[in-house]
């Protein structure tokens, strides 16, 4: 078999070992939001919270959906101290509430003294937009070498694979360990042809009904980037040593096994001018979650945009919320750091229109240990976001 360019084998391979296999009715529920009346909403809230924290100690994955406030474990890797920029704090019913990061939950499974120079990834919580899948990407740095690490959970409704049997790759060295419970655990390995080779190495484990974790370590800082480093910074046993977490079964527990249908009914809007002047877009996605990377020559922000048809559970989680003059109902948060991420913060608005689409649009500064970026506000404000998640049929406009 012909080898095939760099830039496309891991695309490849993901589509390889990650069908999602849309035959599948979803059975699991999305993410309760609420449904309390609105007099017992706040009570509930609290008690949910103090729930949440005895289920989450059990499972081990406290640190990643807490307040900063209830982190209490000395784990993840070492870094520099980092000023917490000043979070916005408006009344419950206004703030959109502490959701958890996957990139929060994999920083503190790594191990100790790496630096996380810049990280960014999905996150659940009360009011997170339902998906099939989580995921993070990390770039972490030894003093070596930067090293991309990326890490995507699945849920256990979609259908068990057997990597190694599925790879049609003859650059992949794939080996296969059966696991007592039936499952199994997949180590790949793929080294590229050229004289300086891109190379990476992923564990992947499936159990005997279907979850799968992968954890990918590269040696290259960027995807389709040049080496940083000759080998990827994690080795296999590391990367199986967190794939094969067992906390990452709660995770998993809550995604969907297939995407529902969240196509907006506006046509597209291209509004450029909601951009501040001076932002290049770097690269864009389309689909359920628009997704772009802006720079300003200095500086970088990861901007992504939800969009969904309201239900019950997201009419109640709105019913106490501000309303504009237009009856558009909004919460928000601005200038949040994202725990255990040695940097990162995030702005968020999230809205529910007068014709019943809700809108979600966050930015992300992905700025870690290091970077005299870490700690500071997203380079687009709460402003800027609202601007955006108000205007129908927006969409994020095309690289520069």
């Amino acid at each position: 078999m012909p080898a095939l360019p760099e830039h496309d084998f891991e695309d490849r391979l993901c589509q390889v070992f990650h069908e999602t296999g849309e035959s599948f009715v979803p059975d699991t529920p999305r993410l309760a939001m609420g449904g309390a009346t609105r007099g017992r909403r706040r009570q509930r809230r609290r008690l949910a919270l103090g729930a949440a924290a005895a289920v989450l100690a059990v499972s081990g994955l406290g640190a990643a959906v807490l307040p900063s406030a209830l982190h209490t474990n000395g784990t993840g890797p070492a870094a520099s101290p980092v000023p917490s920029p000043p979070v916005s704090d408006p009344p419950d019913a206004a703030r959109i509430p502490q959701e958890a990061h996957l990139a929060s939950a994999v920083a503190e499974r790594l191990p100790k003294g790496l630096k996380i120079v810049r990280s960014d990834g999905s996150t659940q919580g009360s009011a997170a937009f339902p998906t099939n899948r989580a995921w993070a990407e990390l770039v972490l740095d030894d003093g070596q070498g930067q090293s991309l690490l990326s890490v995507g959970v699945f849920n256990p409704h979609r259908g068990a694979i057997q990597p190694c049997d599925q790879s049609p790759f003859t650059e992949l060295e794939c080996r296969q360990t059966p696991q007592p419970d039936g499952g199994t655990v997949a180590v790949m390995q793929y080294t590229g042809k050229d004289a300086n080779p891109s190379r990476f190495t992923a564990v992947e484990w499936v159990t005997a009904d279907g979850m799968t974790i992968t954890a990918t370590s590269h040696n290259v800082a960027r995807r389709g980037g040049t080496p940083d480093r000759p080998e990827p910074l994690l080795s296999a046993a590391a990367l199986s040593s967190l794939a094969t977490d067992p906390s990452w079964r709660t995770i998993a527990s809550q995604l969907l096994a297939v995407m529902p249908d969240s196509t907006s009914t506006n046509a597209s809007v291209q509004r450029p001018d909601l951009l501040p002047p001076g932002l290049k877009v770097v690269s864009s996605t389309a689909g359920a979650e628009q997704t772009a990377t802006l720079a300003d020559g200095d500086r970088t922000v990861v901007l992504r945009l939800q969009e969904e048809a309201a239900d019950r559970s997201v009419l109640d989680w709105f019913a106490d919320a501000p309303t504009l003059p237009d009856d558009t109902r909004i919460r928000s948060v601005a200038n949040r750091p994202v725990p255990a991420t040695q940097g990162s913060t995030e702005t968020v608005v999230d809205v529910l229109r007068p014709d019943g689409r809700r809108v979600r649009v966050t930015a992300v500064n992905p700025a870690g240990a290091g970077s005299p970026d870490a700690g500071r506000a997203p380079l687009l404000t709460l402003d800027q976001l609202t601007a955006i998640a108000r205007c129908p049929g927006w969409t994020v406009p095309a690289p520069d």
